[in-house]
């Protein structure tokens, strides 16, 4: 099992009193704000399993790609630090990223992995991709019953030039807590 950094570089996460714009419901919620300048969008959906089986699925997410659709590959730099390519359809060019992910428990029994970027000599810029240096955000896990609710919060700025970056918010945020579901041989129940 592998041990995660209980912190990560302070975020710059919206706060709890941001207003956000809902732009879908269904299957999963995804919903976007605006936080000192920077666009954030949030997606929450319900897998139908266990919160310790979600939880230790995603702390080795490096171990399901194969399992995911919209990510073609993950490489684990450090036991912190992945590098994260994100499958765009054609022409668009794929999306990069890499990012220190720490953990901790709440006082409720959430646990939370929130992310930042690292530059890292194991994953250079190698202009095959966007390399989304700017993203941070974090993922949280908790118990919803038998399932688990998934929040995905994430910095939605896509990088290059893309003619609907709504689109781009639904379908990134859809495809994200789909493919934590898939990892986890489940699916999403709701939102």
């Amino acid at each position: 099992m592998m041990t995660w950094m209980l912190a990560v570089t302070a975020l710059a996460l919206p706060p709890a009193s941001a207003t956000w714009t809902p732009l879908s419901a269904s299957p999963v919620r995804i919903d976007c704000t605006t936080a000192q300048g920077v666009p954030y969008c949030r997606s929450t959906g319900v897998v139908n399993a266990a919160q310790p089986a979600v939880v230790e699925t995603f702390a080795q997410l490096d171990r399901h790609v194969a399992s995911m659709h919209k990510i073609s590959r993950i490489d684990r730099l450090e036991p912190d630090v992945l590098h994260v390519v994100m499958d765009y359809p054609f022409p668009l060019t794929d999306r990069d990223y890499v990012a220190r992910f720490g953990r901790r428990t709440e006082s409720d029994g959430t646990v939370v992995f929130p992310w930042s970027p690292v530059t890292h000599a194991k994953a250079p810029d190698d202009g095959s991709t966007v390399r989304l240096a700017t993203m941070d955000g974090e993922w949280r896990f908790q118990a919803e019953g038998a399932g688990t609710r998934v929040t995905y919060v994430w910095q939605s700025d896509p990088g290059g030039n893309l003619p609907d970056v709504s689109a781009v918010h639904k379908q990134a945020g859809l495809f994200a807590i789909q493919d934590i579901a898939a990892a986890c041989g489940a699916r999403v129940t709701g939102p």
